[in-house]
């Protein structure tokens, strides 16, 4: 996974941890409310209960003392004497409540109360016992505790001949007490702000915690993606300084690839990853021979088995954080489709995607750029080579796309081999030069006849020495004086034409490379020193068109046609 995408999916979890926090401090913040709110009604409802305990308790005692005190015909109009109704409302005020004593045979339906208050009612005609109910009072919309107190008839009940239908134990009505409930806020404002604010402060807390982790994962993260792109090009860089046309092809297939995943609308993150893998696909080269690397001629089978083996290469150097995500899609970029290729003979869709991708953007570069061994192919040729191959090399999938994405491509223009500076020309010396003289040798010769066009001059002229009678000098003089001998030719041409390119070809032989029309042919001090020496030299010398297409075959025909 990409440090991109780590990324976004750490600011999505520390999203969900801040919901889920916010959630969890809003559940116990409204359970405290909760249980404060059951708290006060639990308060309302024994202050209330006490209330109507004591006021029925009154009423009790009140009827009885008068009973025993008036006549027959005075208890029977009692019930019409409000005084001891008027002073219990007037106690009930005085606690906060309001009181009102009701009969039981009153018919409740006909009554415009409250749904709750009917229901309460209900219930204590029903078990005759105590009951209660919260409801919404319609005039100030605030919460209010209806709580009603069952009167039971009692001996004294039952003496009166107002109740002479009664008996111990009917219900003759209750007394039903309203008070409003105070809010928290109202009952305890101290405790009401403490609990919001320490709860604020838990949840700023939380927050900012989440938060904190989650700027030091991002942070980390973010400095892990540095010091991976700064590995990245670290290893790019090592390539570039050791050979600047893998460097140039690799980024080519990078470019390429990408632009393959584009086309195929895939992610941000998936294209930023096979540009990547394009980019360090080859890095496995870094341990290829340079006579191996930049040699200009068709390799052996050993040597093309060292070839291969840079893929596992690749693999090895980069299975290891921060690159292992890259790993395996450079160790098969070249598995074949029909399962012929290396290192594993992966087939079909056994091989990692964008490693086929891959594959598919390095054989296009590889045919559109100029090797040390031949030119490349125009944009044309190398679709129509990869058209041919659906199937067998390639997916034909992928191909489908690659016909409209590389249509469009512009090809580069300066990929050659040809060494640029010292270093390179160093790295070159050991395939190029000859390892006598410490001239060039018949590889470069083949090598330049590969590249004329990359070349900043153009070959205007070549000599040729041939040293005749050589091998019968060195078996008069031995080796090391005939070596000796050729290592003074060379450095005599070379005084004779020092801006001239010389090579020692077939042991005795010199080719002498101008850039010059006006370097005159001159060969006084090799005769002198090869006729000291009882030898022969034949000079040929050959002009070459501007223009002209030669090849190292084409140059030794016209030399050996030609007259002295």
């Amino acid at each position: 996974m990409s440090s991109h995408r780590r990324i976004k999916y750490f600011k999505q979890l520390a999203i969900v941890l801040t919901f889920f926090w916010t959630v969890l401090t809003s559940t116990f913040v409204g359970y405290q409310l909760y249980n404060e709110k059951q708290h006060i009604l639990d308060s309302s409802k024994e202050k209330i209960k006490s209330v109507s305990a004591e006021s029925a308790a009154f009423i009790y005692w009140a009827y009885e003392e008068k009973a025993k005190m008036l006549n027959s015909q005075q208890k029977y109009n009692i019930r019409n004497n409000f005084s001891l109704k008027d002073l219990l409302s007037t106690l009930a005020e005085a606690s906060g409540t309001e009181l009102d004593i009701k009969s039981c045979v009153e018919d409740q339906e006909k009554c415009t109360l409250p749904s709750d208050i009917k229901n309460a009612i209900t219930t204590l005609q029903e078990t005759k016992k105590d009951s209660y109910s919260t409801f919404i009072n319609e005039k100030d919309g605030k919460s209010h505790l209806f709580y009603a107190k069952p009167l039971i008839a009692n001996s004294g009940c039952i003496s009166c001949h107002v109740h002479d239908d009664r008996k111990v134990g009917d219900l003759l009505g209750y007394v039903s007490i309203k008070m409003r409930i105070p809010t928290l806020q109202e009952y305890n404002s101290q405790g009401y702000y403490s609990l919001l604010i320490m709860y604020f402060f838990t949840w700023c807390l939380g927050v900012f915690t989440i938060w904190w982790i989650h700027l030091k994962g991002k942070n980390y993260l973010n400095e892990k993606a540095r010091m991976y792109e700064e590995s990245m090009y670290a290893l790019i860089d090592m390539v570039e300084k050791r050979d600047r046309y893998t460097a140039g092809h690799s980024q080519r297939v990078a470019e390429y690839a990408k632009l393959l995943l584009q086309a195929m609308h895939y992610s941000v993150d998936d294209i930023d990853l096979i540009y990547k893998a394009g980019m360090l696909h080859d890095i496995g080269k870094i341990e290829i021979p340079d006579a191996i690397l930049l040699k200009p001629e068709k390799l052996l089978p050993i040597e093309y088995s060292l070839i291969k083996r840079h893929s596992q290469a690749s693999y090895e150097l980069l299975c290891r954080e921060p690159f292992s995500n890259l790993a395996d899609i450079v160790l098969h970029h070249h598995e074949r489709f029909d399962g012929t290729g290396y290192p594993s003979g992966l087939k079909g869709t056994k091989i990692p995607f964008f490693s086929q991708v891959i594959a598919v953007a390095d054989a296009f570069d590889a045919m559109t750029t100029n090797r040390s061994y031949r030119k490349g192919l125009s944009k044309e040729a190398a679709m129509a080579i990869l058209n041919e191959e659906r199937g067998k090399q390639f997916n034909s999938y992928i191909i489908d796309f690659a016909q409209d994405v590389f249509r469009d491509v512009i090809l580069p223009t300066d990929t050659t081999q040809m060494p640029r500076d010292l270093l390179e020309e160093m790295r070159f010396a050991y395939y190029f030069k000859d390892q006598l003289t410490g001239y060039y040798n018949l590889n470069y010769l083949k090598f330049i006849f590969a590249h004329l066009d990359d070349c900043k001059s153009k070959l205007l002229r070549i000599d040729h020495l041939n040293c005749l009678n050589f091998s019968a000098y060195n078996k008069k003089h031995g080796w090391k004086k005939g070596d000796e001998l050729l290592c003074a030719i060379a450095k005599a041409i070379e005084e004779t034409y020092p801006k001239a390119i010389i090579m020692r070809v077939y042991s005795d032989n010199f080719f002498i490379l101008h850039l010059d029309y006006f370097t005159p042919m001159s060969c006084v001090k090799v005769y002198s020193i090869l006729e000291s020496n009882g030898l022969e030299v034949v000079c040929k010398h050959l002009d070459l068109e501007t223009e002209e297409q030669i090849t190292f075959d084409i140059l030794e025909d016209k030399l050996l046609h030609l007259d002295n």
